[in-house]
Parts: C-alpha cells; structure tokens; sequence
C-alpha cells in the first residue's frame, strides 16, 4: 500500500475527512475486497494504539495517586523491601494491567482472525467452484460418452431369453421375422440392440445376438434338456403377454404339438402372444422348450418347440451363422432350489423382444 493509503486512513481514524471524502471512502470499502481487508486490519490496529494510550493514562493517574499516597503518609505499612500501594487500589491496577493484556492479545487475535477467516473463506469458495466445474465436466462427459438413443414404440413384441453368456438369444421366428430392426429389454441389463443371426421357420425359432458393446452376462444357471418332458409334468413359463415379466404354470398335456407335430408339446399353461418365444421349464428349472403360440382353433391349448429342436438347430443348422463360439450351459445350479427362487435367477436372462418395422 502506498503512503497515501495509510494518510487517509488516518484522517478518517481521526475523523478529518469531509462528507464526500468519507463517501469515496465507503465506497471504496464495499467495491474493493482487498481495500476493505487492509483498512479493516490498519484501523483496527489504530484502535488498539489509541486503546494502549487511553490505558497509559490511567496508568500515569494511578502512579501519581500512589505517590501523593506515600508523600502524606497514609500508605499501609509493608514488610518487603519493594513499597506497595494500599489493597484499596490494587484491584484498580490489576484491573488496568488486564485490561492491557486482554486487549493487545485480543487485537493481535483479532487482525490474525480476520485474515485467516478470508483466506479460509477464499480457499472453501475455490474448493466449492473447482468441484463444481469437476462435476459440470463429468456430466457433460458422462451425456456426451453415453447418450441415449431415442425410444421408439416397437411396432410388436414377443420374449427371448439367453442360451449363451456371450450374447445369443433364443425366440420364436413368427415374432421376428418381418423385422428391420430389434432390441430387447429387462430390469437386469436395460435396453440392448440385437440383431437377427439365424431363422428357422420349420421349428419356429430364431437367434438373435446381442451387439451393443461391451455386453456379457452372468453365468447361466441352468441346462438345456435334450431328453423328451414326460406327458403330465410340472412346467411353468416366463414371459412378456405385457411390459412386466409374467409367470405362467401348468403340466405337458400331450407330447405332439400343432396337428400332432413331432417337434413340440401341448401344454396346459395360459399364454398370451406376447408369451411367444419364451421358456418353458420343468420343475429343475431346466429349460425343455420354447413357447411358440395359443392355437385359436383349440381352446385353451398352447404349444411349445421341444428344447432338444433348438439342441440340434445350433449344434448342425445354424454353427456357420455365428460370429462367436455359442457354448450352452453345462451345470444347473438352481435345480435345488425353491420355485420363487428359481424365477428370480430365470428372470435375469428373460428379455422382452420389441420389433421395429419402417412401414
């Protein structure tokens, strides 16, 4: 600061400065922040001076009252070698010394105070401004790295569901075969593209594969039965007749489908069309077909493909379609287990297939 500033300072600690110097002054004090934090330190260390004389004089009163004390003999009698005034003013002189103490310690606490609350002050505001940028960044990051593609009413839906950790789902052909587009949907993994790798529509299934990147599931926990369901078995069915996962139960009540087709079951489980391409399960929570349709004519009778066509479709028909290795599951680890839990495993690997047309 330059010998000005510290001159009208001093004016104005002094009250010599006129009505618009004191203005300017004040003025000056609430637009320039670091003008305000040198004045405020600079008067208030002028308090303390004109504080320190006013307690000099005091001081200088007690010392002459003390004397005249002693000059007319009225101060008590001592016994150290060192005069002391009367205990009538001693408090008067401790009070003042405290006083003294009190005071330039204050100060001194005070102008450290004040100087190291702004500078906390400052550095809190920087930490606050520098996390918000931080945080401003990332989300800009964050929408440009990963912004959502826009959601299309699907023209129809049916269900699929994963016959390998790397990708590969299974469904009905009639729900995908007049699609341009496909993307699949659950609570597990979200919306995902998928593409249509292999048809066939004598059995009625599809394979689909999973293409967004980055996708892989968990391990699967059940297997895929080649042996033929015994007629009256417990079987249940998963699937999306609406937008929340559906449980279905019933028994295998012929093992002939449609005009007593060979390659798939009748069964007694309430399905809906959005039921299409989703698993049929036996009491082990192994898969033993793929739910193909309601045949109208019928009342009431449902149909499924035999998971032993699905078996051979992969293994012989369908290898030299697929861009990867489809390993199906060997183990099943959920055979133990009770109905609820086996469905909570099951609906992690269920998906809702939505199909997009142009037309």
């Amino acid at each position: 600061m330059t010998p000005e500033f510290f001159q009208l300072l001093d004016r104005y600690h002094k009250g010599q400065l006129s009505d618009e110097e004191i203005r300017q002054f004040r003025k000056k004090m609430e637009q320039d922040t670091e003008f305000r934090k040198e004045a405020e330190a600079y008067l208030l260390l002028m308090d303390s001076i004109k504080q320190h004389g006013n307690r000099q004089e005091i001081k200088n009163i007690l010392d002459e009252a003390h004397d005249e004390m002693w000059a007319e003999g009225t101060a008590p009698k001592v016994v150290s070698l060192t005069p002391r005034p009367s205990r009538k003013y001693i408090w008067m002189t401790a009070a003042a010394a405290s006083i003294a103490v009190v005071s330039i310690v204050g100060t001194l606490l005070i102008t450290r105070s004040l100087d190291s609350r702004q500078t906390a002050y400052y550095k809190e505001l920087r930490r606050n401004v520098q996390q918000i940028q931080r945080s401003q960044k990332q989300l800009m990051q964050d929408l440009a790295e990963s912004k959502p593609e826009p959601v299309i009413p699907g023209k129809y839906s049916g269900t699929g569901f994963l016959v390998s950790s790397n990708g590969y789902i299974a469904t009905s052909h009639h729900v995908v075969k007049e699609s341009d587009s496909v993307a699949i949907e659950n609570e597990t993994y979200g919306r995902l593209r998928a593409q249509v790798i292999y048809t066939d529509a004598v059995n009625d299934i599809s394979i689909l594969k999973i293409v967004t990147p980055g996708f892989r599931a968990k391990k699967l926990p059940f297997t895929i039965s080649n042996k033929e369901a015994e007629l009256g078995e417990y079987v249940y069915t998963l699937g999306f007749p609406r937008e929340d996962i559906v449980f279905g139960e019933g028994s295998v009540s012929a093992s002939s489908g449609f005009r007593q087709a060979a390659n798939a079951y009748q069964v007694s489980v309430p399905v809906n069309p959005g039921n299409s391409g989703g698993p049929l399960l036996n009491s082990r929570g192994d898969l033993i077909g793929i739910v193909s349709g309601v045949e109208t004519e019928t009342a009431g009778a449902a149909f499924a493909i035999k998971s032993s066509r699905l078996l051979d479709i992969v293994t012989h028909d369908a290898i030299d379609s697929l861009s990867a290795p489809l390993t199906f599951p060997k183990q099943n680890t959920i055979r133990d287990l009770n109905r609820v839990q086996q469905i909570k495993k099951w609906k992690e690997f269920v998906f809702i297939v939505r199909v997009y047309k142009e037309n």
